[in-house]
């Protein structure tokens, strides 16, 4: 009694040999298990995230794409930085030259910090610059990095000339989105400031009450700059995936965080300025204080005389430490929210299924990299 079953590769119970299994033709394309092997991991799964997958992808982009992230952040906070040395220079040049009469005639009686109006505009304008810059740069590296995560998670990861062309189509879009948001940013907390600071100008005095009215502007103001932050801090990737314009890509960022939907967002967002801000503070301060020392240095062996040139050394070398401690933090931070935008899109509008059928047809079409 035999019960049919024959071991694979042996004759079966007729004395048959086992059909043959075609050869794959020279330069066919392997597949099956064999393919499954090499495919490459997405940079996060293909499904609503939790906390720790939207942190693991931020730093997962750099085992998949190392050098084009860091090499754009490099360039873009690169320029970026030369421009904010130059304004925080220029801002420091009243306080230099006031400093500088200081030392060279002690008994003047002119005190530091009252210099002309002309020298407040320019400590202003400085400042203006500043902000204005970092924006636009943190504007750029979000594009890129946006356009990388989302690519490497679908499995058809940008090359270098796609990533150039997509920051030459979002890279003014992007930039207008970010100074719309600080503006209205402004407006959100400038209006509560001034209707705290009312009482005291009416009154004319500090009292429990104007003083009171001035901190609860205050407290009102960073909250409203808080919301409006957390509504838009979606939006550049939404402009990068979506094409949706300037305004169409706030309009989606405030869709995406309407609701109990913001506390989620607000919260992985407030948690991704905080690490940050920690790694830039701790790699910055390497550089910070060895241009505290120089400063120190130069101020002991010129008894005082060559001031402009410390602060010029104290200045440069605090700016690179925080122009290296950027750069290899940024990637970090854009990663992370294109992480974020993805998961909002997932949970609400099932976009994964939309990433999951463009991933297998990246697979199909040989995307595996």
């Amino acid at each position: 009694m035999t019960t049919g079953w024959t071991a694979p590769g042996a004759a079966d119970a007729e004395g048959s040999p086992p059909p043959e299994v075609p050869t794959p033709a020279p330069g066919t394309p392997a597949r099956g298990p064999q393919r499954e092997l090499t495919v490459s991991l997405p940079l996060f799964p293909l499904r609503p995230l939790g906390l720790g997958e939207i942190l693991g992808a931020a730093v997962r982009i750099y085992r998949l794409r190392a050098r084009t992230a860091l090499s754009l952040a490099a360039i873009v906070h690169g320029i970026s930085y030369a421009l904010i040395t130059l304004a925080t220079g220029a801002g420091l040049i009243p306080f230099i030259g006031e400093m500088q009469a200081a030392f060279e005639d002690p008994t003047a009686t002119t005190p530091i910090g009252a210099g002309s109006a002309g020298d407040l505009v320019l400590t202003i304008a400085s400042y203006v610059l500043t902000f204005v810059v970092s924006v636009v740069a943190a504007s750029l590296v979000t594009v890129a990095l946006t356009e990388l995560a989302i690519g490497e998670a679908r499995g058809d990861g940008p090359d270098r000339a796609a990533l150039t062309a997509s920051m030459r189509r979002n890279a003014l879009p992007a930039i207008m989105i970010s100074l719309l948001v600080g503006l209205l940013g402004l407006i959100v907390f400038a209006v509560p400031l001034g209707l705290g600071i009312l009482p005291a100008i009416l009154m004319g005095e500090a009292n429990l009450l104007t003083v009171g009215a001035v901190l609860l502007g205050v407290l009102v103001g960073l909250l409203g700059l808080i919301w409006i932050w957390a509504r838009t801090v979606l939006a550049v990737p939404a402009l990068v995936v979506e094409g949706t314009g300037i305004g169409g890509s706030v309009a989606r960022a405030f869709a995406l965080t309407r609701g109990r939907n913001l506390w989620r967002i607000l919260g992985i967002s407030l948690l991704l300025v905080l690490i940050v801000s920690l790694a830039v503070q701790i790699i910055s301060s390497v550089l910070g204080t060895v241009g505290f020392v120089a400063y120190i240095a130069i101020l002991f062996a010129s008894n005082g005389t060559a001031l402009v040139l410390g602060i010029a050394v104290l200045t440069i070398l605090t700016m690179l430490g925080s122009y290296v401690a950027t750069v290899l933090v940024a990637p970090f931070q854009s990663a992370a929210i294109a992480a974020l935008y993805a998961d909002a899109r997932m949970r609400q509008e099932a976009w994964d299924v939309e990433l999951t059928r463009s991933s297998r047809e990246a697979w199909d079409a040989g995307g595996d990299r």
